[in-house]
């Protein structure tokens, strides 16, 4: 297979699984390919050459370790970037004092993955707040996450080659009764949230509980479990909040949604693809 800066991660390890370990070799940020969530939130996200930005590494490093299981690497000449990313109005507007700072370098040096410290600040960012993250390098996988979770926008202001702030623009607060009116969508009372679940055979339930897992790990488990879901059964969540993210992500296809809130903390779904 031939390969170049912007092939993606996913395209290698779907090429050759060993891509996996030989990658993680490389360098200590990569070690997280190893884990099959974090796997699935980075590799289809970042290219080669972002990889090895995030690595603190070069792309010949890696197309080293590459090499041996059979990929040919084709180095591309780099586009001339004469455009300068302006700085939008939501942060030039913004006071010092409403924007969260968090450096997590000294996380990284100590070797441990900052994502759920991250996401914990985040959440306790008000609706249209900003958090600047302190990075010796640009997050992409962080940024296409956020902005696919809880961020309305970002924005990258590279200080130097070792120090990159990356601004997170927190969504307003949802409305959830406006995001779950469709046809797709259905918020059911104790009663016939029970109808549905009883009118499936046992053995065409697969039940799964996410309430006690961080993000990004709820949304991945359940699409995971829902990619995995034969035809004509139906996955049962117990999850401790409606998950607006997910309902976003699934707007687009085929999936019928019954929704029962048992408490401010106790959500169950049951998901099934329509016929």
């Amino acid at each position: 297979m031939k390969i170049n800066d912007n092939t993606k991660i996913s395209e290698l390890i779907k090429a050759n699984k060993n891509c996996i370990d030989a990658i993680a070799g490389v360098a200590k940020p990569f070690h997280r390919l190893r884990n099959p969530i974090l796997r699935k939130v980075m590799a289809s996200r970042v290219s080669i050459a972002e990889a090895a930005k995030m690595g603190g590494c070069t792309v010949e490093a890696i197309v080293a370790a590459l090499t041996p299981l059979g990929f040919e690497y084709e180095k591309r000449k780099a586009a001339e970037n004469t455009g300068i990313q302006s700085k939008p109005q939501w942060l030039s507007q913004a006071g010092a004092d409403s924007i969260v700072r968090y450096d997590v370098r000294p996380i990284i040096e100590s070797g441990t993955d900052p994502l759920k410290m991250i996401l914990a600040r985040f959440k306790d960012v008000p609706p249209s707040g900003i958090l600047c993250i302190i990075n010796s390098f640009v997050p992409t996988p962080l940024i296409h996450l956020l902005k696919q979770e809880k961020a309305e926008d970002s924005y990258v202001d590279t200080i130097s080659e070792k120090e990159s702030h990356t601004y997170f623009l927190k969504k307003k607060k949802e409305n959830i009764a406006e995001k779950t009116t469709n046809d797709k969508v259905i918020m059911d009372d104790a009663a016939s949230f029970q109808a549905v679940y009883d009118s499936f055979a046992r053995e065409k339930i697969k039940e799964t509980d996410v309430r006690n897992m961080e993000m990004p790990m709820p949304m991945q488990t359940i699409l995971g479990e829902l990619h995995a879901l034969p035809e004509g059964n139906m996955l049962y969540v117990h999850h401790k909040r409606i998950p607006v993210y997910l309902l976003e992500e699934l707007a687009d296809k085929n999936y019928e949604v019954h929704i029962h809130t048992v408490d401010d903390s106790n959500v169950k779904m049951i998901l099934f693809e329509k016929q």
